[in-house]
């Protein structure tokens, strides 16, 4: 491995307080008293508050190029350090900076932006609509906001050069220094109001990845520093988000490339103050973050073992806020700044400043947030090791309950069942001869995975049937384990979140037949009436509701959409957990559909034990 990075520093920021600037009295005859009230409210303001950037910095890793050549096995190999931080920054070795594609952000595809007014971002307010931007439109407004910022607030400019001088600061970190104080001082005293847009969420498949593809025999050196994205025989980065997903350690391509943001690349234009609020990612999953071109991004990451402290700390900070909006946190759009987390809640959280050219990992549960410094071009993806299934559960336990969570995105417990159906063939294929320690830890974690479920599954089928809920065989379960582990990526038919809380039950699903049924005689009656006023055939019609209307029966509503997965409100589907919930009929007229057999769930594991392995049955 490269360098080691120099262990973080102790955490809490430390307060540094400043004298209110004195008024010139001379100066100030030109003003009302109102503005100079509201003059001593900001000085006021601004000496109380406790400077962000005193915040430590995370963990900052300079890999081989040896090392950097495999991402996820690079980033397994800082993962103990890293995740003490929740972000980590990666400074790609010499000649390996990925090659950016010139034409990312769409040439002249429009884009929404997201409003943000800085000085409100403590209040948990949505964000507005912005206007609409071609990328180069958007970087034209950004540039003339980012100059005329500057030039009428030359006091940032002037603390730069003074911290330069100081604290024996770069030129440039000194800047990004004094930009970073002077946003935070537009967060925290909203005396001044500053608005600014977002151009964020991207689809990488439609505007455009910001890695270019290279001629094909190209190598790391022979990378000019821009290209023009040529797809044809070419040759993808090795960090190229767009293939990270069909890496070996990445368990999330068993889903494949269909859900923008998560498994499909997400762009992001931003500018001065644009800011990502504090978040964490769906399902607790990983997420790596590059900067393509533009001006610096700052980071704040809180490590997952903290990620409870840092939530408690929001609802005392804004407790009005929380308990209007019990799901604050989940809707991207509230900023608390560090240094209250860490001085006055004792929440671990480090930052750091991303250039151009550099990665910044953040690991499962870690709560981040940041900002931009001015026209930038970034993207981001999630991934999912063996190292985060331990968190993805605790999300699903999440979602079950129901508590302050959009819907879950993917069937966790799917999507784990699938992964070890194809890893035991691969097993089987080498006689069973586990030749590397990784194999041997991901096949006992898919096997401590494959317990919990079959643990879960049984009892909870039990359950129902005791209370008179017949038991149906989906036609979605495979034929045979083959056919499962053959699949490319997961088939989305059926894939649907309760409709009592946000889990996605895919293995077996409940529903009331008496509510389905009155649901497709509505859908019936609607279609016959429209085949009648349109002239058509109503034999064809009745056809197309029958064939269609129900979940797993053809479409089911389309690709996956990023924020949850679908539900459909006339035909509702239920979880275990809830499958006598939601309507008024009783367990007779519940319908459970099993969709994956708890017996092939045991073959597979003893198929990736060294030795036999006992279930005992619920």
């Amino acid at each position: 491995m490269g360098p080691a990075p120099t262990p973080p520093p102790e955490r809490r920021a430390k307060r540094i307080t400043r004298p209110p600037p004195k008024l010139d009295v001379a100066s100030d005859r030109g003003y009302n008293k109102a503005e100079l009230a509201q003059a001593v409210t900001a000085s006021i303001k601004h000496q109380k508050r406790t400077s962000s950037t005193a915040v430590p910095d995370c963990p900052v890793f300079h890999p081989t190029a040896e090392e950097f050549a495999d991402p996820f096995a690079y980033i397994k190999s800082i993962s103990a350090v890293g995740a003490e931080a929740g972000i980590a920054k990666i400074v790609p070795p010499q000649g390996w900076k990925p090659v950016f594609n010139v034409a990312a952000g769409g040439d002249g595809i429009p884009f929404e932006t997201k409003l943000q007014e800085v000085h409100r971002m403590q209040e948990g307010r949505s964000f507005g609509e912005g206007a609409r931007y071609t990328r180069d439109s958007y970087r034209a407004m950004a540039d003339v906001f980012a100059t005329k910022y500057m030039a009428e607030h030359p006091r940032v400019a002037a603390e730069g050069a003074r911290l330069a001088e100081e604290k024996q600061l770069s030129p440039a970190r000194a800047d990004a220094r004094a930009l970073e104080e002077e946003f935070w001082r537009i967060v925290e005293t909203n005396t001044e109001e500053v608005r600014v847009e977002y151009g964020s969420d991207l689809d990488a498949d439609v505007y455009g990845s910001g890695f270019a593809v290279l001629p094909a025999g190209s190598t790391a050196r022979d990378r000019p520093d821009t290209a023009e994205d040529e797809e044809d025989d070419g040759v993808p980065h090795a960090w190229d988000f767009g293939a990270l997903v069909e890496h070996p350690s990445n368990l999330l391509r068993v889903i494949g490339a269909n859900i923008p943001g998560l498994t499909r690349p997400w762009l992001y234009l931003g500018m001065m103050f644009a800011a990502f609020c504090w978040h964490v990612e769906d399902h607790y999953l990983g997420s790596i973050n590059y900067l393509h071109a533009g001006a610096c991004k700052t980071w704040y990451g809180v490590p997952g073992a903290a990620a409870g402290r840092f939530e408690r700390a929001v609802r005392t900070v804004l407790a009005g806020v929380v308990r209007a909006t019990p799901d604050l946190l989940h809707r991207l759009v509230t900023l608390v700044p560090p240094a209250v987390l860490c001085d006055s809640h004792d929440v671990a959280v480090f930052q750091t400043l991303q250039a151009p050219g550099e990665f910044v990992v953040t690991w499962p549960r870690a709560y981040h947030a940041g900002f931009s410094h001015g026209y930038n071009v970034g993207e981001a993806v999630n991934f999912g090791t063996d190292d985060w299934v331990s968190a993805g559960r605790a999300a699903v336990d999440e979602y079950a309950a129901g508590r302050g969570k959009r819907d879950a995105v993917f069937s966790h417990d799917r999507l784990l069942m699938e992964t070890a159906t194809r890893f035991a063939k691969k097993m089987r294929r080498n006689g069973g001869l586990v030749q590397a320690t990784w194999i041997a830890r991901m096949a006992a974690t898919l096997r401590g995975e494959l317990s919990t479920i079959i643990r879960e599954q049984e009892q909870g089928r039990a359950a129902l049937m005791r209370r008179g809920v017949p038991r149906h065989k989906s036609s979605l379960i495979a034929a045979n384990a083959a056919d499962a582990a053959d699949a490319t990526t997961l088939d989305e038919d059926g894939d649907a979140c309760c409709a009592l809380c946000k889990s996605m039950p895919y293995l077996t699903v409940v529903h009331c037949s008496v509510c389905w049924g009155a649901a497709e005689r509505v859908e019936m009656e609607a279609a016959l009436a429209r085949a009648k006023a349109d002239g058509k055939s109503a034999a064809g019609a009745a056809w197309a509701v029958g064939a269609h209307a129900r979940p797993g029966g053809g479409q089911t509503g389309g690709r996956y959409a990023r924020g949850g997965g679908r539900r459909r409100d006339n035909y509702p589907v239920f979880c275990l957990k809830h499958a006598l919930d939601g309507c008024v009929h009783g367990a007779a007229h519940r319908v459970m559909e099993v969709r994956a057999e708890t017996d092939h769930m045991r073959e597979v594991m003893h198929q990736m034990s060294p030795e036999p392995t006992e279930i005992p049955a619920a």
